[in-house]
């Protein structure tokens, strides 16, 4: 009988806020089309990764549509534990040269491969595009950005949105740029610098809880 995908990482990005149906007992959900492991984790307030050490036999990118999955009992996680690990997987790619396309730890990132790859470490498994990370996730403000958002810049080679960054907080970002001649992965200050606040797109917060 063949297997009925419940979709793959890309979908499971423009689907990223859809929601997901109830379990269908205490400890044990049944997956159902449109599901991902980020979702399921967020409908129950638990850690992404508890939910991948209970279920080993899993893979995240192919769920299989009525098969079912072990809710483990937790203590929920906060946004701030989440995006410290995001963070954290970041820091580790300090210096990694920037080249358009790249999505290779320890290689080559592009803005979006980046973001992608520190994500998708975490859990989250989103899209490398800019365009399409930026019609992802719920609107912020500057005044309300907090670690862990994405900031995003149009019209800087192409346009429309063309950048985004992982912001730190204390006006900080994370990112894989070429502004300054420097190109890699590299923390900078972002507002109040004219080139981004003239490029400046907007933000859009991945993290909600």
């Amino acid at each position: 009988m063949k297997k009925v995908i419940a979709m793959s990482s890309v979908l499971a990005a423009s689907l990223l806020f859809s929601g997901i149906a109830t379990a269908a007992a205490s400890n044990q959900y049944t997956i159902k089309a449109n599901d991902t492991l980020w979702l399921i984790a967020n409908k129950y307030n638990i850690s992404l990764s508890s939910l991948m050490s209970a279920n080993p036999n899993v893979t995240p990118t192919n769920l299989i549509v009525g098969s079912s999955i072990t809710i483990p009992a937790q203590k929920a996680q906060k946004w701030s534990e989440k995006a410290d690990a995001i963070i954290a997987t970041g820091m580790t790619q300090l210096g990694v040269p920037y080249v358009f396309g790249g999505d290779q730890p320890g290689v080559a990132f592009d803005c979006s491969g980046f973001i992608q790859y520190i994500f998708n470490q975490n859990g989250y498994y989103l899209p490398h595009s800019s365009s399409m990370l930026s019609e992802m996730g719920t609107p912020v403000s500057k005044s309300q950005l907090r670690k862990g958002d994405l900031v995003f810049l149009s019209g800087t080679y192409q346009e429309g949105v063309s950048h985004v960054a992982l912001y730190l907080g204390d006006n900080k970002v994370l990112q894989a740029g070429t502004k300054g001649g420097v190109r890699n992965v590299k923390i900078s200050t972002f507002f109040g610098d004219p080139y981004y606040d003239e490029h400046y797109w907007g933000a859009k917060r991945i993290i909600t809880n």
